[in-house]
């Protein structure tokens, strides 16, 4: 990270995304080349741009398609979403049981759902699969900041959804619900279920980037829109 750019650079080499851009309109091209240059060094591949209200210069998305980089319209990725924020305790919904994933049988089932919920592509699942009980062990810590929680529906696994605890709030990621166990409430109670971890860390208040699908559920539930991001993929670090 610098005060132009992040790049995160994640746990597989599909897990890559570059953020917060606030680049002077010389600076573009030079910019490009110099985040392609880390990316491929690090093993990385499909560097995902996500590219705010925020980001600068105004036209930073049309210089970046005009470089080659396309709209993130493949699954599991999206073409845009809109970061919203809650800082009111949402409505809790009764019938659904939903809670921190407890044992790495629960950490594995949850990873299945996610991967079946985004459509994530066998080599990617893999890479996730090989490097599972590493994550499970760093994630059950008691210091750890990320969590993954589970819901059942009916006594069934149902959805889950994934949380990162910062200093100000918790971070909502992953959140991904079966397509037979759909409009029975797992999503919604997996988002107060995270807000209830948020509270009890003294820290009350959600963020999260909001796809198609999220975003009627999470306006339902209070949040409130922060600001809209366009994604878009390099090809050339594929």
């Amino acid at each position: 990270m610098n005060d132009r750019y992040c790049v995160l650079l994640g746990p597989v080499a599909r897990f890559t995304q570059v953020q917060r851009l606030r680049l002077a309109p010389g600076d573009v091209v030079e910019t490009v080349a110099e985040i392609r240059r880390l990316v491929s060094e690090s093993g990385h591949l499909d560097a995902e741009w996500w590219v705010g209200d925020s980001a600068t210069p105004r036209d930073l998305a049309k210089r970046l398609l005009e470089l080659g980089l396309v709209r993130a319209e493949r699954p599991p990725h999206e073409p845009r979403f809109t970061a919203m924020a809650l800082v009111d305790a949402p409505a809790e919904v009764p019938g659904v049981v939903a809670r921190p994933v407890e044992t790495f049988e629960e950490y594995e089932l949850a990873s299945d759902i996610a991967e079946n919920a985004f459509a994530v592509p066998e080599s990617e699942r893999a890479e996730w699969r090989r490097i599972a009980r590493e994550r499970w062990e760093i994630e059950k810590a008691p210091e750890s900041r990320v969590k993954r929680f589970l819901a059942w529906v009916d006594g069934q696994p149902a959805a889950t959804a994934t949380a990162v605890f910062g200093d100000a709030g918790a971070l909502l990621i992953g959140g991904s619900t079966l397509p037979e166990a759909r409009g029975r409430g797992a999503y919604r109670a997996l988002v107060r279920t995270r807000w209830d971890e948020a509270v009890r860390r003294g820290t009350p208040g959600l963020v999260v980037q909001a796809g198609a699908m999220s975003r009627p559920i999470l306006e339902r539930l209070g949040f409130q829109p922060v600001c809209r991001i366009e994604a878009l993929l390099d090809p050339s670090s594929a």
